[in-house]
């Protein structure tokens, strides 16, 4: 019995089609697969923009070559077509095909030395039942893998398990394949899911996600700009390719779409609405401000419009700022979001310049600001001054916030919810040298990580009803001065501390499970935990 593993050479010309070479392996008496390969090579996604995985011409040639690949034969479950990141976005997503008799269910364990074995049952990308298609993800780089695979037909009955082995390639950003290690609970395990390190600098283009073990399980190339977010719409993941496009990838590692956004540049964050529509922080390239716009592009039409201008909505308090001088250049920096929320036509948003979260309703009709939260001199004397809430309690206010998150709970009366966040607790406002007014109580005015300073997981109860909100939960966290976030994901609460180059889980109560230490030159802009469910996964 023969099985054909497929290997894509690497494509440098747009115009260049993937060749795919093969070797022909015997399955021992065993059942196991020996790929006789020293060195795998794979699309250069990052050479040009033209030779790109994100040229959708590049991309359609691509499937043109891997079609061509699975109409030369009848591939059936225990003797699959296996191609090796045919899209050359993961590179270590194995690709598998063959035909089935029903819609069944693929389970495989990844075994490699020196790591714990890694065991999901994979989703099939292809609704038509007599067809399966699947991206394995979780081979380690630079590894001999074993994978084991168990198909499971609809009516449960198991089919045979086997396994070949695959000699993963390195890492192409050479980014370090485990995350140290330096704190465990010892007798609570951590939330199901991959942890997803987006902006680490010095690997511009490159996303990692980590298991519970820290072990690397996948390596997503981009293009010259970070992830900002990884977020679901319908059968694809949306992501920032560049700082000026967004791009949708199918489970299969194909880029089904790209989206240019004309003028604009992204920072920072962005939602997607029940309709489809991204909503994104930007700013407009042909303006002297930057950072202080939200616009939207839907995914379905491509069309594109600006929601808020706050250079029209805070006007006034704009007024008491100046530029700021960032890299030899004068930036008018004056207000910084960095994060966004959705909660129906409402969003709310995290001002970093000025440690203010701000709620704006109606913002696909007429934006009104409907509360600002945070230190109230801040806003004297301008039109925010009267839309300040109040405190329920005495607490220091958040400051230098980032990823201020929506948090509905029906057992709360109307018009309350939560929000939480990840406390910089840093005081930073370059944007009014002459500012004198009152500042946060217990600030860091310190920009390098260090061991004395502390940042914190902060969460509020607001209501809007009494126009008011209140501290309900804190605990300190490493001290990042800027990026890092937090999010709850079951029952754990995960911290990614920037700066620290720290990521952390937490139980709901503030007790730490685990924490892991990564490599940046400076800092990795955010890490979040996602389950990939009906994505990759079951």
């Amino acid at each position: 019995m023969k099985r054909k593993i497929w290997l894509p050479a690497a494509l440098l010309m747009a115009a260049a089609l993937l060749t795919a070479c093969s070797d022909e392996v015997k399955i021992d008496d065993h059942g196991e697969i020996e790929v006789p390969v020293e060195k795998l090579t794979f699309l250069d996604t990052r050479v040009s923009a033209s030779s790109s995985a994100y040229d959708v011409n590049v991309v359609e040639q691509l499937q043109q070559e891997l079609d061509a690949l699975k109409d030369q034969e009848n591939y059936a479950v225990e003797e699959p077509l296996a191609v090796m990141n045919p899209f050359g976005t993961n590179t270590t997503g194995l690709y598998l095909h063959f035909q089935a008799a029903d819609s069944g269910t693929l389970e495989y364990t990844i075994s490699a030395e020196g790591t714990a074995d890694f065991t999901r049952a994979a989703k099939d990308a292809n609704t038509d039942a007599a067809i399966a298609e699947y991206q394995l993800i979780g081979l380690v780089p630079g590894k001999e893998n074993t994978v084991s695979v168990t198909y499971i037909n609809e009516e449960g009955m198991e089919g045979d398990t086997y396994s070949f082995k695959v000699a993963a390639p390195e890492t192409t950003s050479g980014y370090p394949i485990t995350m140290e290690q330096t704190a465990a609970s010892g007798n609570t395990e951590l939330a199901d899911g991959l942890f997803v390190l987006m902006g680490i600098n010095n690997y511009d283009g490159y996303t990692f996600l980590f298991d519970n073990d820290g072990t690397l399980r996948a390596e997503i190339v981009s293009e010259d700009y970070r992830m900002d977010r990884m977020a679901a719409f319908e059968d694809s993941m949306v992501f920032t390719a560049t700082d000026q496009k967004l791009a949708r990838m199918n489970p299969l590692g194909k880029i089904t779409d790209t989206y240019e956004l004309n003028g604009y540049v992204m920072h920072h964050d962005f939602v997607i609405n029940d309709d489809g529509q991204v909503l994104a922080l930007v700013s407009d390239s042909s303006k002297d401000t930057v950072e202080d716009m939200v616009m939207s592009i839907d995914l379905n039409t491509g069309e594109q419009k600006l929601l808020i201008d706050f250079n029209e909505l805070l006007s006034g308090y704009k007024q008491e700022t100046q530029p700021v001088e960032m890299d030899e250049k004068s930036v008018w920096d004056w207000i910084h979001f960095n994060s966004i929320d959705l909660v129906g036509d409402s969003v709310i948003l995290s001002a970093r310049e000025n440690s203010t979260i701000i709620k704006v309703d109606d913002i696909y009709t007429q934006p009104a600001i409907n509360y600002l939260i945070g230190i109230h001199d801040v806003w004297a004397g301008t039109e925010g001054e009267d839309l300040r809430l109040q405190k329920s309690s005495e607490f220091p206010s958040q400051a230098g916030q980032h990823s201020v998150t929506y948090v509905a709970d029906d057992s709360l009366p109307e018009g309350q919810y939560y929000l939480y966040m990840y406390n910089n607790n840093y005081w930073w406002y370059e944007s009014r040298p002459d500012y004198e007014g009152a500042v946060i109580r217990e600030t860091s005015q310190t920009f390098e990580a260090n061991g004395e300073d502390r940042s914190k997981f902060t969460k509020y109860l607001v209501d809007e009803s009494t126009r008011s909100y209140d501290l309900v939960q804190e605990f300190d966290v490493p001290y990042s001065s800027i990026v890092s976030n937090a999010q709850l994901i079951g029952d754990s609460i995960v911290v990614n501390s920037g700066m620290a180059k720290t990521l952390e889980e937490y139980s709901a109560e503030g007790d730490l499970l685990a924490q892991f230490n990564y490599e940046a030159s400076t800092f990795s802009y955010r890490v979040f935990k996602h389950r990939f469910e009906d994505y990759w996964f079951e």
